[in-house]
């Protein structure tokens, strides 16, 4: 469990599979005035804990935020990521001050026949045994010797592939981690209504940021999201994939910047369930394509 800085919490949620160490970029440019979190989920890492369901991932972080004393916080989600920051909103918006979702699941009508695939007994479990290998062995060197080419046609290759960092993220709790992205999958089937259904029930500022190469959670489900939650602002990041996190962190960094200006005397939903309007909201949903310059 990574906390460090002091100022305006705010705390990430990797994605599937995933570690706390996938947000060092965006924490290196906060972390001077902010107070940083950013935990291994349980089934990942140092946690030696078993894995849980969203809803569940939900309540763990919530426990979290209560017992660091940081609410409210910013919550940045990627990935399956953003889906339990979705849930914690809801759960909790007591909680959660602002929302920034990345690459962010939140479309039942995304998932694929390989994400049901991935589910299924047995077979899931060979698939993902294998398939995480694959990712974290074989595709960061495919990756990088595109980076070596340097041709553009291979520009979108680069951003899409994990680099070397993911060996860290696979090989940590050896075969636990693809034990925990089968039981997550199946979770993800399972829940996911329940992300989309909660959409509309986000009371925070939320920004929701995609690339638009990505292949893993298309764009199309960002702007359905943003377009979902009321008052939230959608960015798509030109020439990135899914690892915004990587190719990207100013942007996130941004958002979360972003969110402490709008969340100033932010008032979330009380437990007891009354009503208090926030002072400052995003006024509608808008889209802003954000121009990156290949700097190779």
């Amino acid at each position: 469990m990574s906390d460090r800085g002091a100022g305006p919490a705010v705390l990430f949620v990797h994605g599937q599979p995933g570690l706390g160490i996938d947000f060092d970029a965006v924490g290196a440019l906060l972390v001077e005035d902010h107070r940083v979190l950013a935990p291994d989920r349980p089934g990942y890492g140092g946690t030696e804990l078993h894995p849980r369901s969203m809803a569940q991932n939900a309540e763990a972080l919530a426990a979290l935020i209560e017992q660091r004393g940081v609410a409210p916080t910013t919550v940045v989600g990627h990935s399956y990521g953003g889906g339990i920051a979705v849930l914690l909103a809801v759960l909790r918006p007591d909680l959660v001050s602002g929302l920034v979702l990345v690459g962010s699941v939140g479309r039942a009508d995304s998932l694929n026949v390989v994400d049901h695939l991935l589910a299924v007994p047995v077979a899931g479990e060979a698939m993902s045994a294998v398939g995480l290998s694959l990712l974290g062995r074989v595709l960061p060197r495919i990756r990088l010797l595109g980076t070596l080419v340097l041709r553009d046609e291979l520009r979108p290759l680069v951003v899409t592939l994990p680099d070397s960092r993911y060996l860290e993220v696979v090989s940590r709790g050896g075969g636990q981690v693809w034990r925990s992205f089968v039981f997550e999958q199946r979770a993800l089937l399972r829940e996911i209504t329940d992300v989309e259904s909660s959409l509309p029930k986000v009371r925070a500022p939320t920004t929701v940021i995609s690339g638009e190469w990505d292949v893993v959670v298309p764009p199309w489900v960002a702007r359905t999201i943003s377009g979902s939650i009321p008052g939230a602002e959608l960015v798509i990041l030109e020439k990135v994939g899914h690892f915004v996190l990587r190719d990207a962190p100013d942007v996130v960094a941004a958002a979360v910047r972003k969110m402490d200006v709008q969340s100033d005397g932010y008032n979330t939903l009380p437990r007891d369930g009354t009503t208090v309007e926030p002072k400052r909201r995003h006024k509608h949903t808008r889209e802003q394509p954000h121009h990156r310059h290949d700097s190779r």
